[in-house]
């Protein structure tokens, strides 16, 4: 599933409602498909903890756009201590027009509070949590509250950064999510909300499914459901927590399809 974001500061409603007018939601195949906008949706409010009324004003009016068109959003967000800027204007829309059944959700907010999942879970939404801390993480760096959220209920899905700041691999962040450790070895604060191993996979999985609204047909093994699976080089649930990030595919199935595969499987 990919987004689109706006490019030209200030132009941004022109630009994204010009190019989703005649792209619907879903737009796309089983390989790709549309997903709506973020996690950019304007360059004003894009890290900027202390956004203007007019910045406000200016994406609000986006995604109340994308709410009428029952289009997703994603958002970017870092700080918990500024959320409320962005958790307020959500609420706003919602007594408007119902962005419950949309599943919007916020990306990385890694040191959110139990008020503010509270609130976006009241809202419908979900938070995507990714691996960026494993890089730039220290021992005074708090782990994202992922047992804080399972006991909300609100819809998590794991994954990783884009790949200037993070990992592509699964696996480094599976480890991180489970050891809360950084790559220079420092534990980071609040393991406690360290997820158990099976959880943090069933985030990697059907979590993050939740969001293109797949759980249906993708992200568990059942009768039914695509075909796509991973015969792994290390058993994932046993082996020793800092060996995680070494495991590595050695057969990949997709749709019932081998599209890769190694020793001893074959070339």
């Amino acid at each position: 599933m990919y987004t689109l974001n706006g490019q030209v500061s200030g132009k941004e409603a022109d630009e994204l409602e010009g190019l989703a007018r005649m792209l619907p939601m879903g737009f796309g195949d089983e390989m790709l498909r549309f997903g709506g906008f973020g996690e950019r949706i304007t360059i004003a409010m894009y890290n900027n903890d202390n956004p203007s009324d007019a910045d406000k004003a200016a994406f609000f009016q986006i995604v109340k756009w994308a709410a009428e068109h029952r289009l997703g959003v994603t958002m970017h967000w870092n700080n918990d201590s500024s959320v409320d800027h962005l958790l307020s204007l959500y609420e706003k829309l919602n007594r408007e027009v119902s962005i419950k059944d949309l599943r919007w959700s916020i990306a990385h907010l890694n040191e959110a509070s139990a008020k503010n999942l509270e609130r976006m879970k009241a809202l419908g939404m979900g938070w995507t949590v990714q691996d960026s801390l494993y890089f730039s993480g220290d021992a005074q760096r708090s782990m994202p509250p992922l047992s804080t959220a399972k006991k909300i209920g609100l819809p998590v899905g794991a994954g990783t950064d884009a790949h200037r700041v993070a990992s592509y691999n699964p696996f480094t962040s599976l480890q991180w999510m489970l050891d809360g450790k950084t790559v220079g070895g420092d534990v980071m604060r609040r393991v406690d909300e360290a997820p158990t191993r099976a959880d943090a996979l069933r985030y990697y999985t059907i979590g993050s499914a939740w969001f293109s609204r797949d759980e249906g047909k993708l992200g568990s093994l059942e009768v039914g459901k695509l075909a796509d699976l991973a015969v792994l080089s290390k058993d994932y649930m046993t082996v020793p927590v800092d060996q995680i990030g070494t495991i590595e595919s050695l057969l990949t199935m997709v749709g019932g399809r081998i599209v890769y595969s190694a020793k001893p499987f074959g070339p």
